[in-house]
């Protein structure tokens, strides 16, 4: 763990050299777990009384539906806090299930800690509230995206949030995709097959063309 890792949240920190945060003698007093590739590093509904901050390796994140099923929500690669805006709340507990997917670190400072370095240094508060309203706007974006019922639909939403002048580029491979949208890959590349036979995108090695808005913008549930 690399001390920049403690002051992730801190905005006069950020643009700071390595050398420049070693010599600093800010201290954060917390605790280190070290989890091993397909360990739960939390369950959905555990409480949270600790900010967690992944500091090595990479986790994925789901929702389990009452009917047991698995809703995949993001991979996440260190350094990265987990469920840092459920801290605070009145029932704060994850909103998730965190798995590791690789051998991870995990830090974790005691939200009496994160207060007072809070109180003392203006910095940290304000990282700490801008990185909440970002994942916030995040989470936002991922429940538009499953109110679509249909795999059309939530290919159609997720085009038109890369689409620039009627060219979009997916960004991502249609296996990662799939994950993305909860669906099976087969499913995926029929849908988007299909919306090229209708004529209404044009789509090759990741990206393509708006034909038809009104035909695309009506596959939106």
């Amino acid at each position: 763990m690399e001390k920049r890792d403690l002051l992730f949240f801190c905005n006069n920190c950020r643009d700071k050299s390595n050398k420049e945060i070693e010599e600093l003698s800010c201290e954060i007093p917390h605790l280190t777990k070290q989890y091993k590739k397909g360990d739960h590093i939390a369950y959905q509904g555990d409480k949270i009384t600790y900010l967690m901050i992944l500091t090595k390796g990479k986790v994925k994140t789901e929702i389990i539906s009452d009917s047991g099923l698995a809703l995949p929500m993001e991979n996440i690669k260190a350094p990265a806090p987990l469920a840092a805006a459920f801290l605070f709340a009145d029932d704060n507990r994850f909103p998730v299930d965190v798995i590791a997917l690789d051998d991870c670190e995990i830090i974790s400072i005691s939200k009496e800690t994160v207060e007072k370095k809070m109180a003392q240094c203006p910095g940290f508060l304000r990282g700490f509230m801008a990185f909440n309203a970002n994942k916030m706007q995040h989470i936002s974006e991922r429940l538009k995206l499953f109110a679509q019922k249909g795999i059309k639909g939530k290919v159609v939403y997720y085009i038109l949030s890369k689409e620039k002048n009627g060219h979009f580029k997916l960004g991502k491979s249609i296996s990662w995709l799939a994950e993305y949208f909860g669906v099976e890959r087969p499913s995926l590349s029929r849908a988007i097959s299909e919306m090229v036979k209708d004529d209404i995108i044009t789509f090759e090695n990741g990206e393509g063309d708006v034909k038809d808005f009104n035909a695309l913008e009506s596959l939106l549930k």
